[in-house]
């Protein structure tokens, strides 16, 4: 956020993350900006109560929304969320595809500061069998490095 206004990291599990949500929209509101906007992230909606999301909707619309306040949520699957609530949104998705060689760079470099020079395994295989996860490809180079 610039000039002053506030930054907030809010939780959609947070129990009074609606409380939070509505004093940072009215700080919003109050505070005086040179340029720029208001930056207001959500993190794990897709973990937030149907009321929660649904109460969300108002902030969203144009007639109720903070001016020059942008809303971002993060989401680990839109399964969870109320279709209206999504269609007030632009979903962004991020993907993994064509990354498995910066990947298996990355585990390369975890394996020679950990292993020195134990014999190396495949690790664009690991990176493939984890489906390009990264956290994932992690933990399978962890128990490789438990077994030498």
């Amino acid at each position: 956020m610039e000039n002053g206004s506030p930054s907030k990291r809010l939780h959609a599990k947070t129990r009074n993350g609606l409380e939070t949500l509505e004093q940072v929209c009215r700080t919003c509101e109050y505070i005086p900006l040179n340029g720029g906007f208001h930056f207001i992230l959500i993190d794990e909606i897709d973990s937030a109560s149907k009321a929660a999301q649904l109460s969300l909707l108002s902030r969203l619309d144009s007639t109720n929304s903070p001016k020059r306040t942008v809303f971002v949520f993060t989401c680990n699957t839109l399964e969870n969320l109320e279709p209206r609530f999504i269609s007030r949104c632009l979903e962004l998705p991020f993907q993994s595809h064509g990354i498995a060689a910066e990947a298996a760079r990355l585990l390369e470099t975890i394996w020679e500061r950990e292993a020195g020079d134990a014999e190396k395994p495949n690790f664009l295989r690991i990176v493939q069998s984890s489906k390009n996860n990264i956290r994932d490809a992690v933990n399978s180079l962890q128990v490789e490095l438990l077994n030498i």
